[in-house]
């Protein structure tokens, strides 16, 4: 049996690495900081390269919880416009950490449990486990019910698969919206040629932004915003919210392709996720972070004015079933 799972500890915190010794692929995991994926490494181009981003010392000093790996944004991604809104006639406030607005949930850095980690026949797999009241009780007042996510992450070849489960622990309705905000390296590897690179979205409309916040507007997508055809890392400047993603066979396939090499990566996903928030990080004209999400950007406040913006709304006992995969090709 080729696969694996490593366990470590670096300043106190547990890692947990997926190993397949077959391909060479890794993938670590660090469940105590958001359950964050912060190394991946996949076979592309003639070697095993690192495909996600983040601090050389995250595992050991976690911080930036928003700018570092795989975050897990939960039961919101992105922004809440002012850290208010109103849920089935109720008013609900969240403190504000970006600016005026709250953002990104309350999962990202906060302990998940480990339900198992194992290598089966067929993979290498961890599973993790957020409940907002266990998790982040200090939140629990901040949003109308109590929630409950895993995440399971299985490694196998040149393909590392997410599945995602969110349910509703209660007798209340549950709103909620789930994304992650990976960030990626392009061209393989560092230092290669930023012209000779392509990043390929399938999203054929874009959201009306005003001060980082969708007006409710949505119009056909043109010019820079358009990936359709492709475009290259060099000079790309964005933080945007992107919709109308086609799906072929079910699945969206969002492609980073190193033209110089000769290899590239995929991020895919199923028909959960209609949203792509796309972000360069400033300083970093090789870095993109390519979000998938299942709402736009405030979606509950969208969807107090009658705007299909995705909110997702769970009854007791129901659940969703979300998938994701990373993978590379050439």
């Amino acid at each position: 049996m080729g696969f694996r799972v490593d366990v470590e500890k670096r300043n106190g915190r547990d890692i947990h690495t997926l190993r397949d010794d077959v391909s060479g692929a890794s993938a670590s995991v660090l469940p105590s900081y958001g359950f964050n994926l912060f190394d991946l490494r996949l076979p592309v181009a003639g070697e095993v390269r690192p495909i996600v981003v983040a601090a050389p010392d995250f595992a050991e000093n976690p911080r930036g919880a928003g700018g570092n790996g795989t975050p897990i944004l939960f039961p919101f991604p992105n922004r809440i416009r002012g850290g208010e809104f109103t849920f089935e006639g109720k008013k609900h406030a969240i403190p504000v950490n970006h600016g005026a607005n709250a953002i990104h949930g309350f999962a990202i850095a906060a302990p998940w449990d480990v339900v198992e980690h194992k290598a089966t026949p067929d993979a290498a797999v961890i599973e993790g486990r957020f409940q907002l009241s266990v998790h982040a009780p200090e939140s629990i007042d901040h949003w109308p019910t109590d929630a409950l996510v895993h995440v399971r992450y299985e490694l196998a070849g040149r393909t590392l698969t997410m599945t995602t489960t969110v349910s509703n622990p209660t007798a209340e309705n549950l709103p909620y919206g789930f994304g992650i905000h990976p960030y990626f390296r392009l061209p393989f590897p560092p230092g290669g040629d930023l012209e000779r690179t392509k990043i390929i979205l399938p999203a054929s409309r874009y959201w009306l932004l005003r001060d980082f916040l969708p007006t409710g507007e949505v119009s056909e997508i043109s010019g820079r915003l358009d990936f359709r055809k492709g475009q290259a890392i060099r000079g790309l400047m964005l933080d945007d919210v992107l919709t109308g993603l086609e799906h072929v066979d079910g699945e969206g396939v969002c492609r980073l392709v190193d033209e110089e090499k000769g290899g590239e990566f995929q991020l895919a996903f199923d028909r959960s996720f209609r949203e792509l928030v796309v972000y360069t990080p400033p300083g970093k004209e090789d870095v993109i972070a390519i979000e998938p999400y299942t709402q736009a950007t405030d979606a509950i406040n969208l969807a107090s004015r009658g705007i299909d913006a995705g909110l997702r709304v769970l009854g007791h006992g129901e659940q969703d079933v979300l998938k994701l995969a990373m993978r590379t090709v050439g």
